[in-house]
């Protein structure tokens, strides 16, 4: 009789984890365009992965489907598609809900999504609902013609990006501490300013914070960017001839530099040249110089380009890409005008700006 007590004992226990992990997702289509094919609640098993792997499936019917299961490590971040993840049905939205204990209720509506149910889908749903604006944006601007044909279409997609990037970062905040809003980071970072990223990494758990991404990014959010009044920092590059050579050979040298950070390829780098060309000419006898880096990666383009476009000036490349990762380079044309005692004093100047820039620097030589 004893042993039959433990046992039912043990029974309700495992019974009560159970319900207590379980989930139920409730999800319907506005529309029965589906009926009859296959949709499935999919993941994605590492922010690497190329492809989703399948939690379960169903056949819809009426527009609607259930799924039922368990969770056991915590929220993550699921998929919902009519079709597998990977070629999801056309016309069909595919829903993105967080897998956690409770009700989930996901609903589509043509080109809406909206959750519902458990908290976290309730405070995701805030994401969803500043997606859905977007996507009714470009629906209203490719109906119209354009965005042209929309006065305020601009100002109204900058208002919503901004409602999407502070509802990504409100829900990533409140979950780094779990896989849902560690995907979440992995998969927006690029939409959050420095600030905030370094904000969501304090939150964050060690194993997160040890993956390879994650270190390169702490190492890249705290380099220090040379700014305008600071000295030049010093970066291994390239010369013409295959030599390795300093920034330093050439920049703070007694002479007014200016540092331009281009490519062959950058049409508005190409454009800009003819200006540099004849700001070099009205200068360089007078203590001004040009160091051009090159970012490409194809050496023959590079120096076919000086070539073509007669860049008489010292030419250099970002062969290692040292000088456009110290410099926090993300476009190009990127300048940098330096001062003969090698401090750095304007940033992408171009046009009359840039030679009355240099002319107040010479001045002061």
């Amino acid at each position: 009789m004893k042993k039959i007590t433990l046992l039912l004992s043990v029974l309700a226990v495992i019974f009560a984890s159970c319900q207590k992990n379980s989930y139920t997702i409730e999800g319907d289509f506005k529309e029965n365009t589906f009926d009859g094919k296959t949709v499935y609640l999919q993941k994605i098993d590492s922010m690497k992965a190329e492809s989703s792997s399948i939690i379960d499936s169903v056949v819809l019917k009426d527009g609607k489907f259930t799924f039922k299961g368990s969770i056991d490590n915590g929220p993550i971040m699921g998929f919902v598609s009519v079709g597998k993840l990977e070629a999801a049905e056309q016309n069909t939205p595919v829903g993105t809900l967080i897998l956690e204990p409770g009700t989930i209720k996901i609903s589509f509506d043509k080109n809406a999504v909206t959750t519902s149910g458990s908290p976290r889908n309730e405070e995701f749903n805030k994401v969803h609902m500043a997606m859905n604006k977007m996507v009714g944006l470009y629906k209203e601007v490719n109906e119209a013609g354009g965005v042209q044909a929309i006065p305020d279409a601009n100002q109204r997609m900058q208002a919503i990006q901004e409602e999407i990037q502070k509802a990504s970062f409100e829900f990533t905040k409140s979950n780094m501490s779990n896989q849902a809003g560690e995907f979440l980071f992995y998969s927006t970072a690029s939409a959050f300013t420095k600030e905030q990223l370094k904000e969501l990494l304090t939150l964050a758990d060690t194993t997160f914070l040890n993956t390879p991404e994650m270190k390169a990014l702490s190492v890249e959010l705290n380099r220090v960017v040379p700014e305008v009044g600071q000295p030049l920092v010093d970066v291994q590059l390239v010369d013409m001839q295959g030599n390795r050579v300093a920034l330093s050979d050439y920049a703070g040298k007694h002479k007014c530099v200016l540092i331009d950070f281009w490519a062959s390829w950058c049409g508005p780098c190409i454009q800009e040249m003819p200006n540099l060309i004849k700001t070099y000419n009205t200068y360089k006898s007078k203590g001004f110089e040009i160091v051009g880096i090159s970012v490409d990666d194809d050496r023959q383009a590079w120096q076919n380009a000086v070539n073509t476009h007669k860049m008489t000036w010292v030419q250099l490349g970002d062969d290692t890409k040292s000088a456009s990762e110290m410099y926090g380079i993300n476009t190009i044309p990127h300048t940098i005008l330096v001062d003969e005692d090698g401090i750095i004093v304007a940033k992408e100047l171009r046009g009359a700006a840039l030679d009355e820039k240099i002319a107040e620097v010479l001045n002061k030589q």
